[in-house]
């Protein structure tokens, strides 16, 4: 089969195969404009909880402040714990591993056909692609008559063409596969399905994918104008390398000398005051040394004991990642004013979220050189677990963990036509997660999720829909537990509970409603609630294909004790 330039060859069981099997049948007609309402996803990529203004953060962020004014801030609501899993769980409503990516895809590189058939061997959950036997989101939306676009990272399937975002739903698709991506000279870069380069110059991601985005609802507006849209913008800011344009740098350079101790106690204030943490909450103290992530530091230490190179190096790095989100945000703002140019932003449901907390896969000081740093073509690769701590305020763990550091995502939504008005510029403290998201857009698109796909039944999703809580009803969510599990770490919500593990240690138990910084471990005190939602866990899993993690890593796409198994 011919895509573009270049030819590739279907394997078996990969066969594109018409969603409309079972339970499941076209729209009758295309939605007229206004009553549906258009749907946009826009997701970052490793920001941090408190990075956000509008989450107390210090990087000037006027945009998503301005939709968290007039929308809604959810300050429990959880990703799955890294790149590939939330984004697999974002665009099905299901579980990473119902979605075939209960650990994460795998690089093109080496992808030998031998390499792919032997993956067709491994248990679905841990394939490493998006399943073939699950819908996603913009597959479900088009029936109901939406045009669907994506721009950004796609990170859910780059050997296989049957897995690419064209071929699973998408109308067009801009951006790139894998899981990271240089910001100034991407070589990952398609169009639709053919391989393209970086056009004009300064070119930037971030200004790019908005760019194409916006030229998608151009086009949109001049030919489906009758149809609502899906707008999937999935940029990969801030993710590393730590790449900014130097304007963007130089604003935050000097920024950051007070240092992470300081800030971080006044971004805690800040929260409390606007009303995001409990006022008990404590700040999670800076981390000692830890091997987790095979990190090659050691503790992090008090800004003050740092020499003022070091701070002055740190302040750098820190500035480049500032600069980063602030692009970001400027790039919103093009999107917010084309919306609001058009008519279409009253009527446009808007969520922004990160799809884990900050990353931590670096040294406590990062990984870069300063000379490189504010230069347009270089920068660093990682910014290091000091910062990520800072970022993360006042929670503990990184990405790649399920304490709330690694999972707990700073979800806006936006919707003037349809949030209450008494509710906008508030903060609803119901707890949800990723399956949530799809579920609001099939009910307000008035979609429906297929019985089966390909001759395989479809599960059922764990999700609710927010619909309720955006007009105000101030009901639970959840009524059951929900669960995520990445790598062998583990949680398990219920109510004012969350039950918590790393890989290799034994169950915490935290009142994390009033305990949101998990200080203060209940495990002991209440072994009748560690083994119910113990048990709520093993059924979860059970259910979805999780294995044990000493059993799923042989099914890991990285080399053996890369990450000290």
């Amino acid at each position: 089969m011919n895509f573009g330039n270049h030819h590739f060859k279907f394997h078996q069981g990969h066969l594109w195969v018409s969603l409309l099997v079972g339970g499941m049948s076209p729209a009758t007609a295309f939605a007229a404009s206004g009553e549906k309402p258009n749907i946009i996803i826009i997701l970052a990529d490793d920001m941090g909880w408190s990075n956000p203004g509008c989450f107390g953060g210090v990087i000037e962020t006027p945009n998503l402040d301005r939709l968290a004014a007039t929308g809604v801030r959810f300050n429990q609501f959880y990703s799955a714990a890294r790149c590939c899993p939330s984004r697999a769980s974002l665009l099905t409503g299901l579980s990473p591993h119902e979605s075939g990516v209960g650990h994460m895809t795998f690089k093109r590189t080496g992808n030998k056909p031998s390499v792919i058939a032997e993956r067709l061997e491994f248990p679905y959950a841990y394939r490493g692609w998006l399943g073939e036997n699950v819908p996603t989101l913009p597959e479900m939306l088009k029936t109901a008559g939406y045009s669907t676009y994506m721009t950004g990272k796609w990170h859910l399937g780059s050997s296989d063409p049957a897995t690419w975002p064209k071929q699973r739903g998408f109308d067009r698709f801009y951006g790139f596969l894998e899981g990271t991506s240089d910001y100034f000279k991407p070589t990952d870069l398609q169009r639709d399905n053919r391989f393209v380069e970086p056009e004009g110059e300064n070119y930037y991601t971030t200004d790019a994918f908005t760019d194409e985005a916006i030229a998608y609802l151009k086009e949109h507006e001049m030919n489906r104008e009758e149809e609502p849209f899906f707008l999937y913008l999935a940029y990969n800011a801030p993710h590393f390398p730590m790449q900014a344009m130097p304007e963007d740098f130089q604003k935050y350079r000097g920024r950051f000398k007070k240092g992470w101790d300081v800030l971080r106690e006044e971004i805690i204030a800040r929260q409390k005051k606007m009303g995001l943490i409990p006022e008990n909450t404590e700040l999670a103290p800076r981390p000692g040394t830890s091997n987790r992530l095979g990190s090659k530091g050691g503790p992090v230490p008090a800004w003050d004991s740092l020499s003022p190179a070091q701070q002055d190096s740190m302040d750098a790095i820190m500035a480049t990642y500032a600069g980063m989100v602030d692009r970001m945000d400027q790039n919103i703002g093009k999107l917010i004013a084309f919306l609001e140019k058009t008519g279409e932003l009253n009527n446009t449901l808007i969520f922004f979220l990160s799809d884990n907390g900050a990353e931590a896969e670096s040294p406590v000081f990062g990984d870069f050189r300063m000379e490189k740093l504010g230069q347009y073509g270089q920068g660093g690769k990682n910014y290091g677990r000091a910062w990520a701590t800072f970022s993360n305020t006042p929670f503990r763990e990184y990405k790649h963990f399920t304490h709330q550091g690694g999972i707990q995502s700073p979800l806006i939504v936006h919707w003037p036509a349809e949030i209450k008005a008494d509710l906008q510029h508030g903060i609803l403290n119901q707890y949800g997660f990723l399956p949530d998201i799809v579920e609001t857009c099939l009910d307000v698109a008035s979609a429906t999720r297929p019985y089966a796909m390909n001759g395989q039944p479809v599960p059922v999703s764990d999700g609710r829909s927010l619909k309720g809580l955006l007009q105000g009803n101030g009901l639970p969510l959840h009524a059951q537990p929900i669960c995520c599990e990445h790598e062998g770490n583990i949680m398990v919500r219920d109510g004012e509970w969350k039950l918590v593990r790393f890989f290799s240690d034994p169950w915490e138990l935290y009142q994390v409603e009033t305990d949101r910084s998990e200080t203060n471990n209940r495990a002991a005190e209440h072994p009748e609630i560690v083994e119910r939602l113990g048990k709520a866990y093993d059924e979860w899993a059970k259910r979805v294909g999780a294995l044990p993690w000493g059993e799923a890593k042989n099914y890991s796409v990285y080399p053996s004790g890369k990450y000290n198994f």
